[in-house]
């Protein structure tokens, strides 16, 4: 076995191991073994030896882009056998002058160091702390100097970097990460430039295999395409639409940030019955309503209950439960403690819990929850009540009591009293309210009216299934139909709807959120559906075949985004996470998965080519060319992620599964662009074969290993 085939399992295994036995024990295990590092020093000859065999030094751009991984595990090795790391632990007032490093010795540092001051910072127009500021002194021979550490803020001194990484409960003391690298950030990072440099070369040198690949690839083909279409349903309830949805643009507290109403209530719907409409109903209607008739509400069964033994347990029949189902006459809870019932299969007890958080779900809803919609300064914070709260701070007016305890009362009353115009007034006073209370947080109204159109656009699942259809069903016409002017056009129309549909989405999301929207699973699902269309896009014309494989590539990520991720919730971004560098590193990672995925639907075309060589021929050489942008991305924005968790965290490796399991792609798919493989039958049974590590990549680690990068 190849040193190269050697490293992968090593680290693929290392990654079970710590899941089943912590990251201590891998690292004993594997990564930190000598024998390990002795494969990568292998490693690193054997392709020297290839490149003075191949006579590849002839070539600079070659060279080069060989070299720079060179540098790089050369400044690996000596920030494993140089560097320092640990913890300190700092109180207000006190003075430090040692950390305790990762094996709980004390090691001394060459100043003492300080807290004058921490603080918790809270996201605007809410109480949920945004970031930790640690405002220290660092003294130093007679000389001081003030810093202020915090999550985006690396403290220095001495060559040793203090990161924020927790605080004490009583918000008095922090925990800072510490770092010394003499030696080894500095090569790692040439390493970095001289890969950067060797890349560009490489992809834009008229002496490398790929210009010929390009040439090939472009030869005559055909052409194609996809996408959507549909209406809603709207129903009744005993609240109009129109009221319904004048109280679903409110103002509230939600999840740690202040949105409308109706992502409230999108969310509660979509828990119980896993989409965000129930027969024909909106979820502002089912939310109003079900405050308003809430005995009625409870026979009715929107409650989806999916395993059969738990169906048994509620004694109904079908996977639909009302709230009744679940209590006894004597009204004792059904599935009270079978979560932890030993007797009971894992199975068994894991849909109880999914079960139970439903009716936790509903509970939260009966407790208003989700009706924080009166915001009162507090202590320097804007902290926001609930209807009828009894937690109002002291100085309170009576008025403003009176208003806040009832007001919601006065809104049910005109509901059932069927008096819009009494309710549109109520609800224009709850909004002059919180005007004057969070008039500089509060979304304007058109954001509030984007996030609301953001929900409907996410909550309809049936474009997504349309679009998976109509792309699955338009690649068929492409290949097995002889192409006319109207399977042009129609591909065309639908290339273009779906691409306008994802882009809207995409762009209401980051609009909504703030951010750019990179930040978990369903969110990358939503960019690589678009780079995918966008590659279609931009290519579709010199490569006709991208126009069949660009929308199913890009439905299908669709389509993983809703199954997986549901109603993804809007959250504040971490400040760690909220960094330039992470935002390039995802968009190059799924890049590169996009050309990734575009390569392993060619090599299922071609495998089905038994007879037509020369289009199999240009196939092939078309996936061969995609193969070095993807390998390029992917490595730069490994190495883009590298820079950033070094900025953010202290370290730019740490073996997390996510990223070990991203190399092992990056190894994968490189072997291609060497050797015999490149000329081989079965290059796209192994194109196929490498795509169960993206696969184990970008799904694996989320949802059967664990670490730091896992999200869903």
């Amino acid at each position: 076995m190849s040193p190269y085939a050697l490293l992968v399992v090593s680290m693929g295994l290392a990654t079970v191991l710590e899941k089943l036995h912590g990251r201590e024990y891998a690292y004993q295990a594997i990564y930190g073994t000598w024998w390990f590092t002795a494969l990568w020093a292998v490693a690193v000859l054997l392709s020297v030896g290839y490149l003075l065999q191949r006579k590849a030094l002839r070539r600079f751009s070659v060279l080069l882009l060989h070299l720079s991984f060179v540098v790089i595990l050369l400044g690996a090795l000596l920030t494993r056998l140089t560097s320092e790391e640990g913890t300190l632990h700092l109180r207000e007032g006190e003075t430090a002058s040692a950390f305790t490093d990762k094996h709980g010795a004390s090691r001394p540092l060459p100043f003492s160091l300080s807290l004058s001051d921490f603080e918790e910072i809270p996201y605007p127009g809410t109480d949920a702390t945004m970031d930790y500021h640690a405002h220290v002194v660092v003294e130093r021979e007679g000389h001081r100097e003030e810093q202020c550490i915090s999550m985006n803020h690396i403290g220095k001194a001495g060559g040793y970097r203090f990161y924020q990484s927790s605080c004490d409960t009583d918000g008095r003391g922090t925990h800072l990460l510490v770092a010394s690298d003499p030696w080894g950030i500095a090569v790692t990072y040439t390493g970095y430039l001289l890969l950067l440099a060797g890349l560009l070369l490489t992809l834009f040198s008229r002496r490398t295999r790929i210009r010929r690949l390009l040439h090939q690839a472009m030869r005559p083909a055909l052409s194609l395409l996809l996408v959507l279409t549909g209406t809603t349903q709207a129903g009744a309830t005993g609240v109009d639409r129109e009221t319904a949805d004048e109280i679903g643009q409110l103002a509230v507290l939600y999840n740690g940030r202040i949105c409308p109403l109706n992502t409230a209530a999108t969310d509660f719907v979509t828990k119980l019955c896993g989409k965000s409409t129930w027969q024909g109903m909106s979820a502002n209607e089912i939310f109003v309503s079900w405050t308003i008739f809430y005995t009625e509400w409870e026979k009715r069964p929107l409650i989806k209950v999916k395993d059969r033994e738990v169906q048994r347990m509620l004694g109904i029949e079908g996977q639909w439960a009302c709230v009744r189902d679940f209590y006894t006459a004597q009204h004792e809870y059904k599935l009270s403690g079978k979560a932890d019932d030993a007797s009971l299969p894992e199975k068994t007890r894991k849909a109880v819990r999914e079960t139970d958080e439903k009716i936790q779900v509903i509970t939260m809803f009966y407790h208003s929850e989700m009706l924080r919609i009166f915001p009162l300064p507090e202590q320097g914070r804007l902290v926001w009540h609930k209807p009828g709260s009894t937690e109002l701070p002291q100085g309170v007016g009576e008025a403003e009591f009176q208003f806040i305890n009832h007001a919601m009362d006065h809104l049910v009353k005109c509901i059932l009293a069927h008096d819009v115009q009494g309710t549109r007034q109520l609800v224009a006073k709850i909004r002059l309210y919180q005007q004057e209370k969070a008039g500089g947080v509060l979304p304007s109204p058109a954001a509030l009216r984007a996030e609301t159109l953001y929900n409907t656009l996410q909550g309809a699942r049936w474009v997504v299934y349309a679009c998976v259809a109509l792309s699955l069903l338009f690649c068929w016409m492409f290949f097995t139909v002889k192409p006319g002017r109207w399977l042009h056009h129609c591909h065309t129309a639908l290339l273009l709807l779906l691409a306008t549909y994802v882009s809207v989405l995409a762009v209401l999301r980051w609009w909504v959120s703030g951010h750019v929207p990179l930040g978990n699973g369903y969110e990358t699902m939503l960019f690589m559906a678009w780079a995918s269309l966008l590659l279609t896009l931009m290519l579709s014309r010199p490569f006709p075949v991208l126009k069949a494989f660009g929308p199913v590539a890009a439905s299908l990520c669709l389509l993983v985004a809703t199954l997986a991720g549901g109603t993804p919730q809007v959250t504040p971004l971490m400040p760690v996470l909220q960094s330039p560098l992470l935002t390039l590193h995802v968009a190059l990672v799924m890049m590169a998965y996009t050309l990734i995925a575009v390569i392993t639907l060619l090599a299922l075309r071609c495998l089905s080519l038994r007879r037509k060589v020369a289009e199999r021929e240009r196939l092939t050489a078309l996936s061969q060319f995609l193969l070095y942008p993807a390998v390029s991305l992917l490595a730069l924005g490994i190495f883009t992620g590298a820079v950033w968790a070094n900025v953010s965290w202290g370290t730019y490796w740490s073996w997390d599964p996510k990223e070990t399991w991203a190399l092992i792609t990056l190894l994968a798919y490189a072997l291609p662009l060497h050797g015999s493989l490149q000329t081989s039958p079965h290059y796209h049974h192994y194109t196929l074969l490498a795509f169960l590590a993206v696969l184990m990549t970008y799904f694996g680690v989320n949802y059967f290993l664990s670490g730091m990068h896992s999200y869903n």
